[in-house]
């Protein structure tokens, strides 16, 4: 995966409080492709808390998915060349 430049800056909330997170302008074109038909810079022109919240939430689940992915790929072990007894 190449380096991906973090040029965004979204402030969304949880219950706790509110808080700024990064994203790159791949992950949002990606996130719009698949959810709103609308460009970047419209959706940066009047995203919500609400909409940021929705592309946070649709970041972590990315995330999580490539990093159970790769789990999978590491725990399956190569059956062949082992000798069985």
């Amino acid at each position: 995966m190449s380096e991906q430049e973090y040029k965004i800056k979204l402030l969304t909330s949880n219950q706790y409080s509110e808080f700024y997170f990064y994203a790159s302008i791949d992950e949002l074109v990606e996130y719009l492709n698949e959810t709103l038909a609308i460009t970047p810079e419209q959706f940066l022109e009047c995203c919500t808390m609400g909409q940021s919240r929705q592309f946070f939430e649709w970041i972590k689940a990315k995330s999580n998915q490539r990093i159970q992915n790769e789990q999978k790929e590491t725990n399956e072990e190569p059956t062949e060349g082992k000798e069985q007894e």
